[in-house]
């Protein structure tokens, strides 16, 4: 069967036999990348729950613990995230007590960003549930499947952030 385009030209329908079948959703990457991406999420969550931190509050605290301090431009950068969210993330940290904002007396327009006591007493807990996961998934697919699945998320993560020029953040 043929329709006509807006513009009178004929656009060529492939009968349903001849078109490539639609993949199942299930067996597309984006949708075992998101499956990934809230299992391992919410396993991590049960595992420093009792922190009272979350995933993204942990991965800040992580960059601040080697290289504090950022500033928070510098953070979202490194974390690859939009500027309103490291500033909402940040907020919520500082409410808790754990990182604390100041601006820079030769520059106001840069607000760095340090650690408390409470912010550095949580690196054990964190690190530890980040341990524990990988020493769990580790054992269950081996340590060469695990070392190849974390060079392909982070190649694809590349792909997709450069590649296909693409706005990834926020």
């Amino acid at each position: 069967m043929a329709s006509t385009s807006p513009k009178g030209d004929l656009a060529k329908v492939s009968p349903p036999e001849q078109q490539e079948p639609f993949p199942h959703f299930k067996e597309s990457l984006a949708y075992q990348a998101q499956l990934f991406a809230r299992l391992t999420q919410n396993d991590y969550m049960a595992r420093i729950a009792g922190t009272g931190i979350a995933p993204a509050q942990a991965y800040v605290l992580g960059e601040l613990w080697f290289n504090e301090p950022l500033s928070q431009v510098e953070l979202a950068r490194r974390l690859e995230i939009g500027k309103a969210t490291i500033g909402q993330t940040l907020t919520r940290l500082e409410r808790a007590g754990v990182i604390e904002r100041r601006r820079v007396q030769s520059d106001r327009r840069v607000v760095m960003v340090h650690l408390t006591e409470k912010g550095r007493s949580l690196r054990e807990p964190l690190r530890g549930a980040t341990v524990q996961q990988t020493d769990a998934l580790e054992e269950a697919l081996g340590k060469r499947r695990m070392e190849e699945l974390t060079e392909t998320l982070t190649r694809v993560n590349q792909i997709l952030l450069t590649d296909f020029n693409r706005p990834g953040l926020d």
